[in-house]
Formats: structure tokens, C-alpha cells, sequence
């Protein structure tokens, strides 16, 4: 009897299905770490990604991730993020989708899942996504978003919000505020130099997979502009005066990354 009960237990086990990965990484460069309950492993190209692992880059680090809804992640260097929840429907379509953003660069582009069931969580506020592709600077007093399609809302802790919908356009958040920044287009001089640096991809896709790219990303920041330098005084394309002679309230924040 007892060999008989523990047959049956041992038959329970195996026919328990294993737990499905979230995602997993389709591109890797060096000096990326997952950590997970069992300890921290070195990432590599087909890693599974589950709920509540951290992805953790250095200097040179860069995680591409593709999950189950066709949701695709990019993580760059310097950078960490951790997948909080993922959950499939029966048929397959993306149920919840949530992470949270700790610091560094990302890139984000929505797959099958119904759009108000993303939802990406900063140290400074949170990042409601309605379909689309964009990218993300993160820092631990405030957070930057460059958006490529599609339309996002942002919002600090303070329950502060704007929604950015429109191509190229740049949104910042932090613990007092939530603003548009305006156009790519609108920055000119050191804040145009500061803004690629804060959202490389916009500039180049390069190390990036193809199917990581988002059309016409690169058009944001490699678009010409009137060569005029701001801090003589030049304007913008529209004939404006440069950002730093408008009226304050748009200032552009940087960090460490950008």
C-alpha cells in the first residue's frame, strides 16, 4: 500500500507542468547577471527569464530579451531591472505585465498583451504604456522617455501626470513633477549632445538585433537641425529662440547615464 501511495505521488510530480518562462534573452553581451532565488548566474543567449529575477548590467553590459507576448526588452549598460510579474492567458495572449525600471537605459516595445495591462514601475514614479515602442532613462531622483509609436502615460508619486503621445516627443518625471519637454526637434547645442547620450538607441541601433529596432527610431535625434550653437544665442529650426532663452519649467535633468 505504502509502495502504492508513493507511485502515485511520484506520477502527481512528474505530470506537474514546469514553470514557464517569461521571456528570454535572444542577445547578449558581456557583463550581464541574472539573479534569481538560487543566486546570481552570468547571462547568455537563450536564458530563461522568469518572474521575480533581476537583470543586472555593467559598463559594457546589454540584455535583449523577447517574452512570451512578443514583448521585447532591451536592457543597456548600466543598468538593472526586475521582472515583478508576467502572466499568460490560456490561449496565449499576455495577461499582466509588469517590471520595475531600478536605474540605466531600456527599450520597450509592447507585444500581444491588451495595452492597459503593462505598467513599469521607476524609483520615482510609474510608466502606463497604451500600445507602443519607446525608450527609457532612469535615474533614482527622476526618469526621461523618448517616445518612438503609440502613447504613454507618465506619472511621479506624487500622482503627477502627463501622457505623451506624439512622435519624438521627450517627458520627464520626478518626485515634484511631470512634464513635456517638448520634440527632439526643439533641442538644440549641449541639450540636443545631452539627449543622445541619454537615449543612444535613437542615435544608433547598431548593437542592437534587427528585430529590437523600432521604425524610424533613428529619425528622433540624427534629423538635421539648425547648426546655431544656443549658447550664442542661435534658434531652433522653427525660428524660436533656443530652450534656454523660453520660459523655465522644461529644464532637462541628467545623470550618470546621460
Amino acid at each position: 500500500m505504502l509502495r502504492l501511495l508513493a507511485s502515485f505521488i511520484l506520477l502527481l510530480l512528474v505530470a506537474q507542468p514546469a514553470l514557464a518562462a517569461s521571456g528570454k534573452a535572444m542577445g547578449v553581451d558581456p557583463a550581464a547577471r541574472l539573479e534569481d532565488k538560487s543566486g546570481t548566474k552570468t547571462l547568455v543567449v537563450g536564458t530563461d527569464v522568469f518572474i521575480g529575477d533581476r537583470v543586472v548590467t555593467d559598463a559594457k553590459g546589454l540584455v535583449q530579451i523577447l517574452f512570451s507576448d512578443r514583448t521585447k526588452l532591451v536592457v543597456g549598460p548600466r543598468s538593472a531591472l526586475v521582472i515583478e510579474d508576467y502572466l499568460l492567458r490560456e490561449d496565449g495572449s499576455g495577461g499582466k505585465f509588469a517590471i520595475n525600471a531600478l536605474s540605466g537605459t531600456f527599450r520597450f516595445v509592447t507585444g500581444g498583451a491588451p495595452k492597459d495591462r503593462y505598467l513599469i514601475t521607476t524609483p520615482t514614479g510609474t510608466v502606463g504604456v497604451r500600445g507602443t515602442a519607446f525608450d527609457l532613462n532612469v535615474h533614482s531622483d527622476h526618469y526621461s522617455l523618448l517616445l518612438f509609436h503609440g502613447a504613454v502615460v507618465m506619472c511621479n508619486k506624487a500622482n503627477k501626470c502627463i501622457t505623451v503621445d506624439d512622435f519624438c516627443d521627450v517627458g520627464m518625471a520626478d518626485l515634484t513633477d511631470a512634464k513635456l519637454l517638448g520634440n527632439t526637434e526643439d533641442f538644440v547645442g549641449a541639450e540636443r549632445t545631452s539627449m543622445r547620450g541619454m537615449f543612444p538607441w535613437a542615435v544608433s541601433e547598431s548593437d542592437l538585433l534587427t528585430p529590437f529596432w523600432v521604425a524610424q527610431a533613428r529619425e528622433c535625434l540624427n534629423r538635421s537641425v539648425q547648426p546655431n550653437d544656443t549658447d550664442a544665442g542661435g534658434a531652433s529650426p522653427d525660428g524660436e529662440p533656443p530652450r534656454s532663452q523660453r520660459s523655465p519649467g522644461n529644464g532637462l535633468q541628467t545623470g550618470p547615464n546621460g
